[in-house]
């Protein structure tokens, strides 16, 4: 079984290497590693890896996580050819039987199967955690507050499921070659894989989550405001949601208030909370806008 490695890196050279170690201990039959031009050395210490299974791509200007795995999958679905694509960032490490167990897994006639990930805390990483079912009325939020169980992946069992993540999902081969243009290089990040999910979604390709599959993210869950350039891009693509989906959109207008009545009580964790706040407002106003091509000073 031919499985190609998709990685998008950005000014982390540390994790990148950390994410390499990984990397080359398994089988991959090719790797991309996607460079959204980094300034930190990136695209030099790549060029000195000696080893025949990695392409390097470099975009010619940061266009995030969304614009970084769409110019991989572009490259992948023209210029190769394999059985699987699994994708992750530069700060996420598969752990070194994770192509042993998938090849042997069930993969229960799915054409995407996402992996179990865990932070730096040994829990499961919130952020990579599918959903079987979104919460979008009142009775779903409350319920999701007391039994998130009922809406998220099973960590100890197999579970269909309709979103997942970019850290470390197996994605069919054909189904990529065929779906890539559904992944919206404008969202540049958060949101993006959510979406491209949907749209599988959507198109009624069978998802799956496989807690045996298991990767490493190099974050903490952190009580800490979120920057404000990153408020921006979640408060955008949130509302965006509406444009993007006009029939069947992943989150209820009730969702989406209470998503960015969240982000606002938020501002009081901020240092910044003038700057946090600007961000937030014009995220949410250029969402309303529909404006694809807003950017805000940060990133």
């Amino acid at each position: 079984m031919k499985i190609t490695a998709l990685v998008v890196t950005f000014n982390r050279l540390d994790k990148l290497k950390k994410c390499w170690a990984a990397i080359e201990q398994l089988s991959f039959h090719q790797v991309v590693i996607v460079d959204n031009a980094s300034t930190d050395g990136t695209y030099e210490w790549l060029s000195k890896v000696q080893d025949p299974r990695l392409v390097i791509l470099q975009n010619e200007n940061n266009e995030g996580g969304a614009g970084g795995f769409l110019l991989g999958s572009e490259w992948i679905a023209n210029n190769t050819k394999s059985d699987w694509v699994l994708i992750f960032d530069d700060d996420a490490y598969p752990e070194k039987n994770i192509l042993d167990n998938f090849i042997v897994s069930d993969k229960r006639n799915a054409k995407v199967i996402a992996s179990n990930v865990y932070d730096l805390n040994g829990s499961r990483c919130k952020m990579n955690i599918p959903w079987v079912k979104i919460p979008n009325n009142i009775y779903d939020v409350l319920l999701y507050k007391k039994k998130p169980f009922l809406y998220e992946a099973n960590k100890e069992g197999y579970s269909e499921i309709i979103t997942f993540s970019f850290v470390g999902v197996f994605i069919d081969f054909e189904t990529l070659k065929h779906s890539y243009s559904e992944i919206k290089k404008e969202l540049f990040i958060y949101f993006d894989d959510v979406y491209y999910s949907w749209s599988l979604k959507n198109l009624g390709c069978k998802m799956i989550y496989n807690p045996e599959l298991i990767f490493h993210h190099d974050v903490v869950e952190s009580t800490s405001a979120i920057l404000p350039w990153k408020i921006y891009y979640l408060a955008r693509n949130l509302i965006l949601s509406r444009k993007i989906f006009p029939s069947e959109p992943p989150f209820s207008i009730l969702s989406i208030i209470l998503r960015l009545s969240k982000y606002i009580y938020m501002v009081k964790k901020s240092n910044n909370k003038i700057v946090y706040l600007k961000s937030l407002f014009k995220g949410m106003i250029d969402g309303v806008k529909y404006n694809f091509k807003g950017k805000v000073n940060g990133n």
